[in-house]
């Protein structure tokens, strides 16, 4: 008996490799093309000499763009999906499924033989290509391109990612009876953390304010699921290897690969045959999986409906579409047919979305606290000031990022937080963007985002944007020593047109006057813009430089260029400007200025037309807001023929007292 049970064995693993066979030898194609080959390319000497292997100064490893890491990711997560699905396959056929488990074998066994055969065909491939990449390392010069820890750190993230997917295909085709439905359910659920994660940070963001989930999102949502976290190449590895994936996080995925085995072999042998062709195998599964689909599509339907309408009675009514036709789907799927609107299945409905209504009601409540949480004086140890997080991540991972520490400034944010805690509205999608972030003495951070009208703000946010600090804080030219500035470039925002400063002295008189005039600014708005001042980047001793906007507002600046002869060369001038259009910002506050004045010209909106160079200086001179206002202002430049160049949001506060007048009188 042993040894036929012997002889079974070694047919069985015949018959995987007539099955699944081919993905192995795909994988291994696929994996040539975009290494070795790729590298034999690199190295050719015509592709040499012309600079073009692809590959940026700052990649190393192979984990980049000359090895075509796109398409390594799609085999990556790809076909271990595929070998999962083929390999067990015949769970999914009756007739095939009876046939195998007649065998004298017993299912533990055939399922370990099963989970063997795929690893071998999955884990190969991977071997083959390291000791190819190894043979290069030995008799080329490939230290441009890689080195041994970065062949190390590729090999242990394909061997880990490849085994973690195949494990996951194999955890979700122990549930299902429908090889269709494995296939998409295995990748619903490397992406299910991340989305479900997603759907209720945004669920929460329109009930508590303050609630930073753009903050949340930008943290946690990268190593929620495999296929962003390998996607997100900006990590690295020991020695500055590119590795996309921390060691942690792969100790994570191996330990996950590791359970869904124990879990995958635990329903197969509990597994009964007849659940062949069944969506969902389990049937203590199926009711989980009604309720999962009915509340995330009614998150999703008003997460659609509170972005697009910004009102509760519009997000109520997305959960209540959303719920039930997530609820239909599933039932749908899991009877197969589309016949289920039967009065049953209504009053399963209704249980359904009273449990997903109880859940959704219940999740904001969790962070009533949050909402008005204020850190005390003593607490705090720094405080940052800006318009998102995104600004706020640029900031604290550059040089320069000392948060505010003078007590007084402190505690006009804290009062400028407390008021927002009055006047701010999680719906809001026209005000201004403030984000506040404490670094607290206890090593922690606390974010706050807020969108409220800046008008009801002003005499905390002048405090604050007069502060030698704040200007520091968001101007990185103030901190830069002129003595280590080496070149200044100054591109024209139209015409194509730039100037380089190289001599010492003239760098120091210009970039003099504009420090002087940033921090004689007298307000600067959070979300301040100079969407038509020029482009500006001083280079440091040649390294990085550092980059800034122009703008008209730099009176000494301006008049240093103008003693200079450059200022009409750099800068737009009235005369570049065909015309200027004005409407006033009342509808389409949700989109971008430049979305928003194609809405409002399609809608036959009538704008104010300035035509004036007087007028039109005066509108080049307006402080300006990339995202809102009073006002959405769009310049046309003679070169662009009828095209808008630039589009801005002008608040009524900030407007020139010619338009405030002629508009009031068009009222």
């Amino acid at each position: 008996m042993p040894l036929k049970i012997s002889s079974f064995k070694k047919e069985l693993f015949k018959q995987d490799f007539r099955n699944v066979g081919w993905i192995s030898i795909v994988y291994f194609i696929g994996l040539l093309f975009t290494l070795p080959l790729q590298l034999v390319m690199a190295l050719s000497d015509e592709v040499i000499e012309a600079g073009n292997y692809g590959m940026f100064p700052h990649e190393t490893g192979l984990f980049s763009t000359t090895f075509l890491f796109e398409i390594q990711m799609i085999l990556l997560f790809g076909l271990p999906v595929f070998m999962a699905v083929f390999l067990f396959r015949y769970l999914h056929v009756t007739s095939s499924s009876d046939f195998v488990h007649s065998l004298p074998i017993r299912r533990e066994t055939l399922f370990n033989y099963r989970i063997m055969s795929g690893f071998i065909f999955l884990l190969v491939p991977i071997l083959l290509i390291s000791f190819i990449m190894a043979l290069f390392i030995g008799f080329a010069d490939v230290s441009e391109f890689y080195h041994t820890s970065d062949l190390g750190n590729w090999l242990l993230l394909m061997i880990i990612v490849s085994m973690f997917v195949f494990m996951a295909g194999v955890f979700v085709g122990t549930l299902t009876g429908l090889s269709a439905v494995h296939g998409v359910l295995t990748f619903i659920l490397l992406l299910f953390p991340m989305g479900i994660v997603a759907l209720v940070f945004y669920h929460i963001s329109f009930y508590v304010n303050g609630f930073s989930g753009s903050t949340v999102l930008e943290q946690s949502i990268p190593h929620l699921s495999p296929i962003v976290d390998v996607a997100d190449v900006s990590s690295t590895g020991a020695g500055g290897s590119l590795i996309p994936v921390s060691y942690p996080a792969l100790g994570i995925y191996l330990l996950i690969t590791v359970l869904f085995y124990f879990i995958s072999r635990f329903v197969y042998k509990k597994r009964q045959l007849e659940s062949a062709s069944h969506p969902i195998a389990v049937s203590w599964l199926r009711p989980v999986f009604k309720f999962g689909v009915t509340f995330c599509f009614a998150l999703f339907a008003g997460m659609y409906f509170g972005e697009t309408q910004n009102t509760y009675g519009w997000i109520i009514f997305g959960y209540f579409c959303g719920g039930i036709v997530g609820f239909f789907l599933s039932v749908m799927l899991l009877r197969k047919t589309w016949r289920v609107f039967s009065v049953p299945q209504w009053k399963g409905l209704a249980v359904y979305g009273a449990a997903a209504a109880v859940l959704i009601s219940f999740i904001p409540l969790v962070l009533i606290n949050y909402e008005n949480y204020v850190p005390a004086s003593e607490e705090i140890k720094g405080v940052y000031l800006g318009s998102s997080y995104y600004q706020y991540d640029d900031y604290k991972t550059g040089e320069d990022n000392q948060m505010i520490e003078a007590e007084d400034t402190i505690e006009t944010v804290k009062l400028l937080h407390e008021k927002l805690l009055k006047e701010g509205d999680p719906l809001k999608r026209d005000g201004e963007n403030i984000f506040i972030a404490y670094e607290l003495e206890n090593g922690e951070e606390t974010y706050r985002s807020y969108q409220a009208d800046s008008t009801s703000l002003q005499e905390e946010l002048t405090a604050i944007s007069k502060t030698k600090e704040f200007k520091e804080m968001n101007h990185p030219i103030l901190n830069v020593d002129m003595d280590q500035v080496d070149r200044v470039n100054i591109h024209a925002p139209s015409n194509g047109n730039h100037v380089e400063i190289v001599e010492p002295d003239k760098i120091a008189g210009f970039l003099g006057n504009v420090k002087e005039d940033i921090y004689q600014m007298p307000y600067q708005g959070i979300n301040d813009s100079a969407e038509l001042g020029s482009f500006v980047e001083a280079t440091l001793n040649g390294e990085e430089p550092v980059h800034f906007s122009l703008d008209l507002t730099y009176l000494n600046a301006q008049e240093w260029l103008r003693e200079e002869g450059l200022q009409e060369q750099v800068m737009l001038q009235a005369e570049d400007v065909e015309y200027v259009e004005v409407y006033e910002w009342q509808h389409s506050r949700d989109l971008p200025p430049d979305l928003a004045i194609e809405q409002m010209k399609s809608s036959g909106k009538v704008p104010l037309r300035i035509e004036s160079n007087e007028r039109i200086t005066e509108m080049l001179e307006t402080r300006s807001n990339p995202s809102n206002g009073t006002y959405l202002v769009g310049f046309y430049l003679e070169e662009n023929r009828g095209y808008v160049h630039t589009v801005i949001g002008v608040h009524e506060n900030d407007a020139p007292a010619f338009l405030l007048e002629t508009l009031g009188n068009k009222k």
